[in-house]
């Protein structure tokens, strides 16, 4: 489980402001646009990506932009959107309120595996990104740091 939300968070992490292909693309395996179609039948939109490890479906499905993630030997990971901050749980508003306020939100997204939520923020400021993550739902954790030139 724990291997999946990492997969997922890193996923999530390195497609941020990715461009997508429109439609179904013959570099993705037949087996998992099969079954995103069979369990997302209704995606308008639909536009694939695929990574080193893992393959990403962006899609419209009853007017929200959804993510869904699939690995590198073709098993469904699981969902993402893109929130408001004011969405997060109170706890980690607060967090964000108290331990990052001289940084911007540039991302943020909600994520789903086997049922169990959680949340990867992108925040910047003029000196560096970081990417922190929350899974437990009260507490976020530095995922990544980056300087910026």
């Amino acid at each position: 489980m724990k291997q999946k939300i990492a997969m997922l968070a890193a996923a999530l992490i390195l497609t941020c402001g990715a461009s997508f292909a429109n439609g179904t693309d013959n570099n993705i395996p037949n087996s998992i646009q099969s079954d995103f179609s069979k369990h997302f039948a209704r995606a308008k939109n639909v536009s694939w990506q695929k990574e080193n490890e893992y393959y990403k479906v962006s899609f419209a499905l009853h007017g929200n932009e959804l993510f869904a993630f699939y690995s590198g030997d073709e098993n469904f990971i699981g969902i993402a959107h893109n929130i408001l901050s004011e969405k997060l749980p109170m706890m980690l508003q607060a967090d964000l309120k108290m331990n990052y306020k001289d940084y911007w939100i540039t991302d943020l997204e909600e994520y789903s595996i086997n049922h169990q939520s959680g949340y990867i923020i992108s925040l910047e400021n003029a000196d560096q990104k970081i990417i922190l993550k929350s899974d437990n739902l009260n507490k976020w954790s530095v995922d990544k740091k980056i300087k910026k030139d």
